[in-house]
């Protein structure tokens, strides 16, 4: 399905309040842009029929926030994720080796987790895709994967890695790949990659409009597939590079629209997260 310029109206008008906001205050000299000036080029990269994931070279944050708010036109659910290496679309349980089916230690674990960490569980009617998603926050390997409905935070999460050089964002249309009663499964026995909502029961997943994929072990291909290379996905991706020279500029501009660490991790943790950047990184890298 190409989508072409004539489908919609082209009378002059901004994209959208994000873009209309981003403008303003990162480039007010540039804030005039038109749907009809979009070209025909970019719309058709968010074309459904597209057989591999597409990669866009940035250079600041208004670049990104331009590229993303075609997505509108075409989309329902995108969900992003930021990270400092490209590809590897993998959950971090996979990530050490994806050939290893990790499904019994990974029951295990997750047996012990509710009998060692019962009295830290709130709610002992949890499911077992429930806790996979606490424990996934406090640091324990799953074959879940985060994601973010936020583009500009999955934008931070990549700027913001300590490890230097290119980093990357992912942007995922997932109209088709979404599961509503996801939690009602086994969460080891799914017959493909899904997406899904958690329940919003902490503030970090709140304040990071937290997404999950739910990845599985492929028996047929004998290994966890990265997400990149899985030939039912790769076509609802794309990658989006920000250069290397150009992540302090961007972090500058993402503060500048309210997403910080302080605003990312609202705890004391991310504010003196924050507080370490402002005061001493940003004066460091200027």
């Amino acid at each position: 399905m190409h989508v072409l310029l004539r489908n919609f109206d082209t009378r002059p008008r901004t994209f959208s309040s994000l873009s209309h906001i981003a403008c303003t205050l990162i480039a007010p000299e540039i804030f005039s842009t038109t749907l009809a000036e979009v070209s025909q080029i970019t719309l058709t990269r968010i074309s459904r029929e597209k057989k591999i994931m597409e990669k866009i070279i940035l250079s600041n944050c208004l670049s990104f926030i331009k590229e993303i708010d075609i997505f509108d036109l075409v989309a329902n659910r995108v969900f992003f994720r930021g990270q400092s290496i490209s590809g590897n679309l993998l959950p971090s349980i996979a990530r050490l080796d994806p050939k290893i089916d990790t499904t019994v230690m990974e029951k295990e674990i997750l047996k012990q987790l509710r009998l060692q960490g019962s009295s830290m569980l709130p709610d002992s009617n949890e499911t077992d895709l429930d806790i996979l998603v606490r424990a996934q926050h406090y640091g324990l390997k799953t074959r879940l994967l985060d994601w973010t409905s936020n583009p500009l935070a999955a934008l931070w999460f990549a700027c913001s890695d300590r490890r230097p050089g290119d980093v990357y964002v992912y942007a995922l249309i997932a109209d088709d790949l979404l599961d509503e009663d996801v939690f009602e499964s086994n969460p080891f026995a799914s017959s493909k990659t899904q997406v899904f909502q958690p329940r919003m029961n902490n503030n970090r997943i709140i304040a990071q409009h937290g997404w999950f994929t739910l990845h599985r072990y492929s028996k047929s291909s004998k290994r966890f597939v990265s997400l990149e290379t899985n030939s039912e996905i790769k076509k609802h991706l794309y990658q989006y590079t920000i250069p290397a020279q150009y992540r302090d500029e961007t972090l500058i501009s993402l503060d500048r629209l309210g997403v910080n660490a302080k605003t990312i991790f609202p705890d004391f943790d991310g504010l003196c997260r924050h507080l370490n950047w402002q005061f001493i990184a940003l004066s460091q890298s200027q």
